[in-house]
């Protein structure tokens, strides 16, 4: 066919066919490429494909036919004859409600173009969003956010990559994450969601891969509660020891924090408290002992301390300061 404008036209020997007229890049002329209805035929008023009855007299001449793909037929629901982007290197003819996909070549994207093509179509270069802007980059595909992908060079074809189930992919983390927006399981357990600590997540390794159960602590009785790691409930994180130590009388005492380390209080009147806070650690293979020197404390040989020490580990839960504030806490 000779095409003498951009858009998807009636075959000329086949109503079970159409033909896309389509730029080219590098010459700014016209270029031909037929596409099959798959036994239907094609209305040229709708440019799309539909039943037989519907195109007066059209008796479609058998040919090689594209095959289908049910796991793509969530893409033609409301779209049951239609051309449709699956993903940015997909196009999908959308025939009764089931996808008959068709890859974009080389060079190509799927576009959608109502007024040419009445609906999606693979086209040079376009759209923009689903081209390759700069080397070595991810994205999170146009069409389909469940879907990303990469471009190693500038210019070069988008591969595309399919996130996980119940995943889609984060751009400004370039990674896929849950709809719940929970981290990767790498590890058998319960955790909390560190950008969000009132929801925590289970993870279970099966013989499929990683399955993970959702939870949150918000309820009917109960708000501001959030998940503790080392307790395995969701509690009130003002309530949290979190290792913060400050001098109340002189002395030496243990860092909650680390048991090889501890702080000195010295009585100076330069400070707003009264004393000086300094913290000192034990030198390699020792460990600060509170019951040495008579309960002075000192730093003794590792593995020879009297007290018990169980350091405060750090809670990477976000707490805003104004929740702790309002209940005078923290």
């Amino acid at each position: 066919m000779n095409c003498q404008s951009i858009g998807r036209f009636r075959h000329p020997y086949d109503c079970g066919k159409f033909v896309d007229c389509l730029p080219d890049p590098e010459t700014g002329k016209l270029y031909s490429r037929e596409g099959s209805c798959n036994g239907q035929a094609f209305h040229p008023t709708f440019k799309k494909c539909g039943s037989i009855d519907k195109v007066k007299g059209c008796k479609p001449r058998s040919g090689r036919a594209i095959a289908a793909n049910h796991k793509l037929d969530y893409v033609c629901e409301g779209a049951s004859s239609e051309f449709v982007c699956a993903d940015c290197k997909t196009l999908v003819n959308c025939i009764n409600g089931t996808a008959y996909p068709e890859p974009c070549a080389s060079g190509d994207l799927c576009a959608v173009k109502d007024a040419q093509f009445g609906g999606g179509v693979c086209y040079p270069s376009e759209p923009i969003e689903c081209m390759c802007e700069h080397p070595n980059e991810f994205k999170v595909d146009y069409y389909d956010e469940t879907r990303f992908f990469f471009c190693e060079n500038q210019g070069s074809d988008p591969v595309i990559y399919q996130c996980p189930d119940d995943h889609l992919f984060v751009p400004s983390l370039s990674q896929c994450r849950s709809y719940a927006g929970l981290p990767e399981c790498t590890s058998i357990g319960v955790f909390a969601n560190e950008l969000n600590c009132s929801q925590y997540y289970t993870c279970i390794f099966t013989t499929n891969g990683w399955v993970q159960k959702p939870s949150s602590c918000d309820n009917e009785t109960h708000s501001g509660l959030m998940y503790n790691e080392q307790t395995g409930k969701c509690e009130d994180p003002c309530t949290w020891d979190t290792g913060k130590f400050s001098c109340s009388v002189e002395g030496r005492f243990p860092d909650p924090v680390n048991c090889n380390a501890y702080y000195e209080c010295v009585e100076d009147d330069s400070y707003e408290s009264g004393l000086r806070q300094t913290h000192h650690s034990c030198p390699d293979g020792y460990e600060w002992d509170p019951t040495a020197r008579e309960a002075f404390g000192h730093c003794v040989v590792q593995g020879t301390r009297k007290a018990k020490c169980s350091p405060v580990k750090e809670n990477k839960c976000f707490i805003p300061q104004d929740q702790c504030n309002a209940t005078g806490d923290q």
